[in-house]
């Protein structure tokens, strides 16, 4: 596990497997998770791209703080990638990290190569509504997890549009069987000028139900990049 302090930010944790010459992917995993999620497909990975998997802040061993917004989660990643020396990546994200992908290439567009949303929750009111915890949680910072559901509550108008200024290529990834609309995901998949919406016959974590499946998509989509 290696750490990196972001300038005015938190120190983020993070693993990294495969080869140093090849074209960065970063892997961000959703709520209550960690980097750690990846580890069955990213070494699979790492023997054709560098594979960066990040803890979020308030997640695994990344430091906690007061502010979970998405912009916020989102500019992480972007400063994880200035002081890694990336100019620009494949963004691979997990619900929550999903989110935090589609934010990046939205608003930083030349920081996304290629973007891949497994299991993104579309920006609907959640319903019903998630509760809140009520008590501390073990791993991850309750306030994160009260941020990211008031967000799945009560998403803001400005994140449907969003879609539309996506330019990169984007593999959207929705599971059969998951409790998320999967016909929103479909919807928004079609939002995207360049989106391409494929479905696998699983739960809410394809990665890591079903690791080799998941790749068997993924790496395809990866390929131009590929050493």
């Amino acid at each position: 596990m290696s750490t990196v302090r972001l300038p005015g930010g938190p120190t983020l944790s993070y693993q990294e497997w495969g080869r140093p010459d090849g074209a960065a992917v970063l892997m961000l995993h959703g709520l209550e998770s960690s980097g750690d999620t990846w580890r069955h497909v990213a070494p699979v990975l790492g023997e054709r791209f560098r594979v960066i998997a990040p803890d979020a802040r308030g997640h695994g061993e990344s430091e906690w703080t007061s502010d979970y917004s998405f912009p916020v989660l989102s500019h992480d990643v972007a400063g994880l990638m200035d002081q890694l020396g990336i100019l620009a990546a494949i963004v691979v994200g997990h619900s929550m990290g999903a989110i935090t992908a589609y934010h990046l290439a939205a608003t930083q567009p030349d920081r996304v190569r290629l973007l891949v949303l497994e299991e993104m929750p579309p920006p609907d009111p959640a319903q019903p509504p998630l509760s809140y915890p009520r008590q501390p949680l073990p791993d991850t910072d309750w306030r994160a997890v009260i941020a990211v559901r008031r967000w799945r509550n009560a998403p803001d108008g400005s994140w449907w549009p969003m879609a539309k200024s996506i330019s990169t290529g984007t593999l959207v990834l929705g599971g059969s069987s998951s409790h998320l609309d999967q016909s929103r995901i479909q919807t928004l998949s079609d939002e995207i000028p360049n989106g391409t919406y494929r479905s696998l016959d699983v739960g809410h974590s394809p990665h890591e139900d079903r690791p080799s499946e998941f790749l068997a998509v993924v790496e395809p989509f990866l390929e131009f990049f590929a050493k």
